[in-house]
């Protein structure tokens, strides 16, 4: 093959992994924010993956804490969100792992 029909097969591949890539993000269901109430709810959430990154971003994780309203459970905790704090830990240590083998990744491809 000429050295011109290989720039340009090059620049073809080049493109159609541009489209590729753009395509994905369209697919793209993180976010950039959460807010989490519900132990149930939010392991779903943390467990969903993304069409374009395979591990769902959830952003910036707030946890909303409900407060009971009658005077004889004023010092209650809202079941729902028992062991929140924890899940939230779990699903930020599984997302630095995934964010360190990505970064890792990269790095091996740069070398020469």
């Amino acid at each position: 093959m000429s050295g011109n029909r290989r720039k340009r097969l090059e620049r073809l591949e080049e493109k159609y992994a541009d489209l590729v890539g753009q395509e994905a993000l369209a697919n793209c269901n993180c976010r950039t924010l959460t807010f989490v109430n519900s132990t149930k709810i939010f392991e779903a959430e943390m467990n969903k993956t993304c069409p374009a990154h395979g591990v769902r971003r959830l952003g910036q994780i707030t946890i909303v804490r409900t407060v009971p309203t009658r005077k004889d459970r004023a010092d209650s905790v809202d079941e729902r969100s028992v062991g929140l704090e924890e899940l939230v830990g779990e699903y930020e240590r599984r997302l630095a792992e995934v964010e360190q083998a990505e970064d890792e990744q990269e790095y091996d491809r740069q070398e020469p």
